[in-house]
């Protein structure tokens, strides 16, 4: 058994959690909103035509806040289509993603990642779908298409009518707006400019809602140093895109040891956009900028006919529970963070016609939120490293987009949260090693009241590539396992390629 070691300073906290981190994203795209979250006529629906399993799973994870409606969706998307009675809504046979997909040579792909838009589900229908979970609403309105003044009529809509489901609390400018690819595609200092135009119109709506502008990273040479000279003070938030890897549809995930490592170490890729946006702040608008990073669209995205329906294995639970932990790192400067998506498309959650099954990333998703606390500490690891290629395999003409190979990841990663009180902490552990359990070293400094409660919450399974399905929904759960005390330390085995909150309250 391989020996690992925590040692977490309960009197050095390294800044606020903000709940926002664990927010999700909903798109048109895919079966996430039509066949997902809503499907009218279905016996699984209610009144409104929200699936119930499906609310009663979003009502697991707690969400906090919600982006939606889009995506690359949102800058050819006129909220005026989805509004009103249903059946005098306009129906389209297509959408950007048809077309999208059929650019990309995938033209089997394009009806089903782009299916037909009815708008039946639109802004009342997402405003009610908040308020009924105590969602705060993350408005993504259209630059590429629209303008300032409907982007304001909107938010108008959402805000000022007194029958309004939810109020929004946050509005972002455009969706990647730095790439080719995108409707209203632009250079830093236009899009800029255009920012200033949307943040006047719909600050005269609603001075109190949180504006976000598109932030890129350094793979978009200065898109965001031109965003920020031209609007950076005028902004609460930068947002930043990253998947793992950084180029989706290259190839399939194999269910083998290469891919496993380079999916294990993948966090420490994935961050690395977010960090090179934080560099551009801090050499623009300083370090004691208020501006703050939105995170919010990540995920793990590898291939094009599998984003259809994502069964996201064990495996990809080390990942996400990773991701969680580069995100409490960054605390308080990264305020929200959004997984894409929630349902069906790169799913945490998977549906067909009968039922659903919660995927290894809804489950870890579930665990963080269920036991953060609102402060992350500062916490040593000791454990033996393991290096990976950023993707194996990667074709040379990628490899500058990817980034450098990854170097030096500890077998055990460790994210440790406390309350303000001090009263209650609860420390995530990772054992990434593939066939070797952690006998892992708890030590804790600082000033602790004796725990009256001490539990080791556990996600494993009998193999790295282990997954829920609609036949075996409970294969992966979490369980609960003791936990040992020796004087101020505290011992416990972690099975490999598994993922534990310890908790002491």
């Amino acid at each position: 058994m391989k020996q690992a070691s925590v040692r977490v300073r309960l009197d050095r906290p390294r800044g606020r959690i903000h709940p926002y981190v664990y927010g999700q994203f909903i798109e048109h795209m895919g079966r996430c909103i039509y066949g997902g979250v809503f499907e009218p006529g279905s016996p699984l629906a209610d009144e409104r035509g929200f699936r119930r399993d499906v609310l009663e799973a979003m009502r697991g994870l707690r969400i906090p806040i919600m982006r939606y409606p889009g995506g690359c969706f949102s800058d050819e998307y006129h909220w005026r289509d989805g509004v009103g009675p249903r059946e005098k809504r306009p129906h389209y046979p297509e959408q950007y993603w048809t077309r999208a997909l059929r650019g990309l040579n995938r033209p089997h792909l394009a009806p089903l990642i782009g299916p037909p838009e009815t708008n039946a589900f639109g802004t009342d229908e997402y405003l009610a779908l908040c308020a009924e979970l105590n969602i705060a609403p993350y408005l993504n309105v259209n630059h590429g298409s629209d303008t300032p003044e409907e982007a304001a009529e909107w938010v108008a809509y959402c805000n000022r009518r007194p029958d309004s489901p939810r109020k929004v609390a946050v509005v972002g400018v455009g969706n990647e707006v730095y790439g080719p690819w995108e409707t209203g595609h632009r250079s830093g200092d236009e899009y800029g400019r255009h920012f200033l135009q949307y943040a006047e119109a719909i600050r005269r709506v609603d001075a109190d809602v949180k504006l976000l502008a598109v932030g890129a990273q350094k793979v978009f040479a200065g898109f965001t140093e031109g965003m920020l000279k031209a609007a950076g003070p005028t902004m609460d938030y930068v947002s930043v895109h990253s998947f793992y890897p950084a180029l989706a549809g290259m190839r399939k995930l194999r269910d083998d040891e290469a891919d496993y490592w380079a999916v294990a170490a993948a966090p420490y890729a994935l961050i690395r956009n977010v960090d090179e946006v934080f560099e551009v702040i801090d050499r623009v608008l300083g370090p004691d900028s208020p501006v703050r990073v939105s995170f919010d669209e990540w995920t793990l995205w590898c291939d094009w006919d599998e984003c259809v329906a994502t069964n996201y294995d064990l495996r990809a639970g080390l990942f996400f529970a990773g991701t969680f932990h580069r995100i409490h790192e960054r605390a308080p400067r990264l305020e929200i963070a959004a997984i894409a998506q929630l349902v069906n498309m790169l799913g945490l959650i998977q549906t067909n016609d009968s039922g659903l099954f919660l995927t290894a990333g809804y489950l870890v998703n579930r665990l963080y939120v269920e036991e953060t606390r609102p402060l992350a500490l500062e916490s040593t690891v000791e454990s033996e490293t393991f290096d990976s290629p950023i993707w194996p395999e990667a074709p040379d003409n990628v490899r500058a987009f990817l980034g450098e190979d990854l170097k030096g990841i500890p077998y055990l990663d460790a994210s440790a949260t406390v309350t303000e009180d001090g009263r209650e902490l609860a420390v995530f552990l990772i054992n990434r090693h593939l066939a070797e359990p952690l006998d892992v070293i708890l030590a804790i400094e600082g000033a602790l009241r004796s725990p009256q409660d001490r539990r080791l919450r556990l996600l494993s399974g009998d193999g790295p590539f282990a997954r829920n399905d609609f036949e075996h929904p409970q294969r992966l759960r979490i369980e609960e396992r003791p936990v040992a005390a020796e004087g101020n330390r505290l011992r416990v085995e972690l099975p490999p390629h598994s993922v534990g909150a310890l908790v002491l309250v």
